[in-house]
């Protein structure tokens, strides 16, 4: 064969892989629909191209391959045969066939030795034969030749001509090292423009500055176009896994159906290559562990085809992939004990997990849950991959499970990495750049609001942002340079990294301002807290902080913050008695019973219908916010009239020990404000603080803490080892006295109660 030029090579090889993509999809497609003509004849045409250009260029085992290939398709057309699961397995394979060889002419610039497909040829050969007998061979022939002359003709058509022109003066290859350098080209323009600006607000003429405007709009826009034409719709990553889906599950024997949403979302190139691998293992971990087998959907009253949805939308400025299927769920008992197995947590730690932090153990180095090693998955090197490349990205990744009822992985990606909206921050003189795409607030306080809202809990800094207590660090601190303690002015940027929300402590906030994201040397490659640096409008050089990276660095934990809440909570409760405190006033029945429970013990108020009401265990759960709540009904505990059937409920719910519980009421009255002396002789149940004339009727304060720990002994259970020592309790208020002793005591501590300090 003659040396082919290598310009041509390059676009019939460009050329052979999307087709091999497109028939990828569409064979899967087509057993899908088998019925489908006008899909079966758009597959015929690519396969008939494929042979074209392969013949065109002597490539003579791609040629055989694809002729054969498409004498199949040809019969299908013609009513002979039908695309079963078997005819669509030989095309399939016949497709992978090509691909390497492809992939070999990419590499050799020629075509592998033909003896090793000639087996597989023959194959083919044989089974279209077979094909031909099941039909009418002879009336077959003809229409063959027919259809062969049919197939060529749209391709002289004047129609079809005018498609052809059509296309090539809107369409235009272009190397993707171009698209490169043009980018970096746009990122060194914006650099400048960020120069300008700052030396016209110098200079501070009006037709500097006019100028400088006109260029800083036409720089925003090329720039913007520049990126536009890195885009790809993330249809090309989507579009690989109905094939995939489909192998692997004839593999596990299950049947499954992928759908998708969102194809035409895009995203940088360079983004959607790093996240082939991510979405590869997380649909490969849905096939495998996520869909049950057929015989325990049908058990469990499910449909024998299960389900798996790949989703991609924009939100908020990042493109979100939400991968769900509808099988058994995460089984968090599970998952805690193979953590324990493997020795990636201990017991006692466990004990402080709520279950959505439980299913965040499955991004642990080496987690697995599967009881043995398959061909699709089960290695225990994953999800923590998964995990850690997506986070390199500047994104984030979250699960959500329903044990029997599916799991949902959900992912944010930014939509680009080359240049990105940053906040621009000071610390000891230092400019550093946050991404905007982690920032959610920024709070400046004087020395006062210090005082009163920054404050310690244990050997941690806190900050009460409208009742929401959230960690707060000193940038400094993290960075290893000398922190200064006492200011007059503290400036907080409020930040989120997933799930959990923290505040970097700044010397000062600058301005906001797009930068252009230069990767570090080799020697900060280790350091977790920077990814990467950026140069300034006036010359100078500002790291752009990491903070996924920084939350990591500091681990913060959950259950420390959960802890924080509810000691402050208990402040809140404790207050100045002369102002006191905002009480929820509710009824149980239609009596003129009247409770009352502190506001601030309320999470939430909300309504459910007595038809989402469930029964496990012979106890009452509601499915809320995607997790199993149990509901109480007080009446069941306290000598009081009977919460009456209704179509409709209030539930109140509480966070108690890391986890939600919810009362039911008929009707809630009122929330007010005051200080009430309680009366303990009264009313002396367990469950009841006391009771008080509040708005002229007798109320009971209702004992949350006790009231659960009646309804479940072991709520409270595992915090007991924990808390063993004893706590000698002075106060004057019998509320606050019973309503700390009871928060404590539920919680494991041994609590001694005085009248005040003279009697402690």
């Amino acid at each position: 064969m003659a040396e082919i030029d290598d310009e041509i090579l390059q676009d019939f090889l460009m050329e052979s892989k999307e087709n091999i993509e497109e028939l990828d999809e569409k064979f899967v497609e087509l057993e899908q629909n088998p019925d489908d003509k006008e899909l079966l004849s758009s597959i015929f045409r690519v396969m008939h191209t494929l042979k074209g250009t392969s013949g065109f260029f002597g490539f003579s085992t791609l040629q055989a391959i694809s002729h054969a290939a498409e004498e199949i398709l040809s019969k299908l057309r013609d009513g002979v045969g039908r695309a079963d699961q078997e005819t669509i397995d030989i095309l399939l394979k016949a497709t992978d066939h090509i691909k390497t060889i492809v992939a070999f002419i990419e590499k050799e610039k020629k075509e592998p030795d033909g003896d090793t497909y000639k087996e597989f040829i023959e194959k083919i050969k044989r089974f279209t034969e077979r094909i031909g007998k099941e039909g009418q061979k002879e009336e077959q022939d003809e229409k063959e030749d027919t259809e062969e002359q049919g197939i060529e003709k749209p391709e002289t058509s004047e129609e079809g001509k005018a498609a052809v022109f059509q296309t090539v003066e809107t369409h235009i290859r272009v190397d993707v090292g171009l698209l490169d350098k043009l980018m970096n080209l746009a990122g060194e323009l914006v650099l400048s423009r960020n120069r300008l600006v700052q030396i016209s607000n110098i200079i501070n003429d009006p037709e500097v500055i006019s100028a400088t405007q006109r260029l800083s709009l036409v720089t925003t826009e090329l720039q913007e176009e520049i990126m536009k034409t890195r885009m790809q719709p993330i249809g090309t990553v989507f579009n690989k896994f109905p094939r995939i889906v489909r192998d692997l599950a004839r593999m596990a024997d299950k049947k499954i159906k992928l759908n998708i949403e969102g194809a035409d979302t895009e995203l940088d190139r360079s983004i959607i290559e790093a996240i082939k691998d991510p979405l590869t293992h997380i649909i490969r971990n849905s096939v495998d562990h996520g869909i049950e087998p057929l015989e325990d959907r049908v058990k469990a009253g499910k449909p024998a085809v299960g389900h798996i949805l790949l989703k991609a939308y924009h939100e908020g400025g990042q493109v979100i992939i939400e991968i769900k299927d509808d099988g058994a769920g995460i089984d968090i008992e599970k998952v805690k004990k193979k953590a324990i197995e493997k020795g990636i947590i201990t017991e006692p730690e466990l004990l402080n997990l709520s279950d959505r932090e439980a299913i965040e153990l499955i991004f642990k180095p080496g987690f697995s849950t599967a009881e043995k090693v398959t061909n699709i998955s089960g290695r225990g090197v994953g999800m923590d991959v998964v995990k850690t490349n997506i986070e390199k990205l500047g994104g984030s990744i979250d699960i959500q499970s329903i044990k029997g009822k599916g799991t949902t992985i959900r992912m944010k990606i930014p939509l680009t990495l080359a240049i990105i909206p940053a906040l621009i921050v000071n610390c000891h003189n230092q400019r550093y750049a946050i991404p905007q795409v982690n920032l959610k607030e920024l709070v400046i306080l004087d020395k006062k609001e210090i005082d009163n809202e920054v404050q310690f809990i244990g050997n941690s800094r806190f900050y009460r942002l409208r009742n929401n207590i959230i960690p707060i660090f000193y940038l400094e601190e993290i960075l290893g340079l000398p922190c200064t303690e006492k200011r007059e002015k503290m400036s907080i940027v409020i930040l989120n990294s997933g799930t959990l929300e923290f505040g970097l402590i700044v010397d000062s906030i600058w301005d906001s301002e797009e930068i252009v994201v230069k990767p570090l040397d080799k020697h900060f490659q280790g350091v977790s807290v920077y990814a990467g640096a950026t140069l300034m409008g006036d010359g100078g050089i500002a790291l752009i902080l990491d903070i996924v990276g920084i939350s990591s660095t500091l681990n913060i934990k959950k259950e420390e913050v959960e802890s924080a809440r509810s000691m402050e909570i208990m402040a809140k409760q404790k207050g100045e008695k002369e102002e006191g405190q905002f009480f929820l006033i509710f009824q149980i029945s239609d009596s003129q019973e009247y409770f009352t429970i502190p506001l601030a013990l309320v999470a939430r108020l909300d309504k459910i219908k007595s038809e989402q009401i469930e029964y496990v265990g012979g106890k009452e759960v509601v499915q809320y916010k995607g997790q199993s709540m149990p509901l109480i009904r007080i009446d069941q505990f306290l000598p009081v009239n009977p919460l009456p059937d209704r179509n409709e409920y209030n539930i109140i719910l509480f966070n108690i020990g890391n986890k939600q519980i919810a009362f039911l009421a008929s009707r809630i009255v009122d929330s007010i404000h005051g200080y009430f002396e309680l009366d303990e002789n009264l009313y002396q149940f367990d469950g009841v603080l006391g009771s008080a004339i509040v708005e002229g009727h007798t109320t009971l304060f209702v004992d949350v803490y006790k009231i659960v720990e009646l309804y479940s002994p072991d709520w409270f259970k595992k915090y007991h080892s924990i808390n063993s020592c004893n706590v000698l309790l002075a106060e004057d208020s019998i509320f606050y006295r019973n309503l700390i002793r009871s928060y404590l005591s539920s919680f494991g501590y041994a609590v001694t109660t005085a009248k005040d300090g003279a009697d402690a």
